[in-house]
């Protein structure tokens, strides 16, 4: 079991190396025959923590059946947009909602800040604004659900996409997919899943930091968070710095849209203030991962659109027929 010898050894061997790759693969015609690889030491294999990774794809929100859109994520919002674009009125940065028992009433301003004060009104209103961004507005929603807003913060996190010149980690190394786990700061490196031996160019995640890691990474530069990526890359990747051509940096608390990465719940906040947060209050109704029990996914971003839009309705429903 295991490769093991009769000794119960796990050593450097033909039954070894079937499992764990060899030094040199078996050819055809006068090709050298195959080399047994030698096997890793296991203090150093114990020592370097590799088992908190391993252990990463049995997570329940991270399977290995998990499926991306082609040509990216962003397809998803880009498939709603198709639905609903004369909707949407773009780079309109939202200052205040108001609401009474007729309608609510969105007041905003252009992005760029050309213009005055715009306004929307309506008679009921699903807001996804993060609630990083809403607990700072003036914003018409009782106590409770005020207090749900600005009870949960937000979790930093930190993503930098490099581009090289070729794509030698399949090229020199074999790797097509997959993640490699570090102890640097840099956390991870994720490689592209599609266009398998293209030859040309190639990008992968160089980076994503989370924790007091992040917090260093986002009061740095753009600039120096991908050169930082670089450098704690070549680590790894003896290749980078020959190879790398640019890169781009994203720090979610720098984003003045959404000022972090997802609502960092606790069981003690949830305990006290979800329920509140979730209600509808008034006119209002709140929707986004931040309001979920999945935070930081999108799924649980859209469940939690959906269910209030189904309790909106039946709230509606039910209001017009006691009229």
């Amino acid at each position: 079991m295991g490769a093991l010898d009769s000794s119960n050894a796990y050593k450097k061997s033909l039954e070894t190396s079937m499992r764990r790759g060899f030094a040199v693969d078996d050819g055809g015609g006068l090709m050298p025959e195959a080399v047994a690889s030698e096997p890793i030491d296991c203090k150093a294999v114990l020592d370097s923590n590799l088992w908190q990774s391993i252990a990463s794809g049995q997570e329940y929100e991270f399977q290995s059946s998990i499926f991306q859109p082609v040509g990216g994520m962003d397809m998803i919002a880009q498939a709603f947009q198709k639905q609903v674009n004369d909707l949407i009125h773009y780079n309109a940065k939202v200052t205040r909602i108001q609401q009474n028992d007729k309608g609510v009433t969105v007041t905003y301003q252009n992005s760029d800040g050309s213009g005055g004060a715009q306004q929307e009104q309506a008679d009921w209103c699903v807001c996804t604004l993060p609630l990083s961004i809403l607990g700072q507005l003036p914003v018409d929603v009782s106590a409770p659900m005020m207090s749900a807003i600005r009870a949960v913060p937000y979790e930093s996190s930190i993503k930098v996409g490099l581009q090289f010149k070729r794509r030698f980690w399949e090229q020199d190394e074999h790797i097509y997919g997959g993640i490699s786990y570090t102890d640097t700061p840099i956390s991870k490196i994720s490689y592209p899943s599609t266009d398998y031996g293209k030859q040309g160019k190639g990008v992968l995640l160089g980076a994503y930091i989370w924790g007091p890691n992040a917090y260093e990474f986002t009061a740095m530069s753009p600039q120096m968070r991908v050169q930082k990526a670089v450098e704690y890359g070549a680590q790894v990747h003896p290749q980078y710095p020959a190879e790398f051509e640019n890169g781009i940096a994203v720090g979610w608390h720098r984003v003045p849209w959404t000022n972090g990465c997802y609502g960092l719940w606790t069981p003690e906040t949830r305990q006290q203030h979800y329920k509140n947060l979730c209600q509808i209050d008034g006119r209002i109704v709140l929707a986004g991962e931040h309001a979920s029990y999945i935070p930081a996914w999108m799924e649980g971003a859209i469940l939690s659109s959906q269910d209030a839009i189904k309790r909106l309705h039946t709230h509606i429903i039910a209001s017009a027929k006691a009229a």
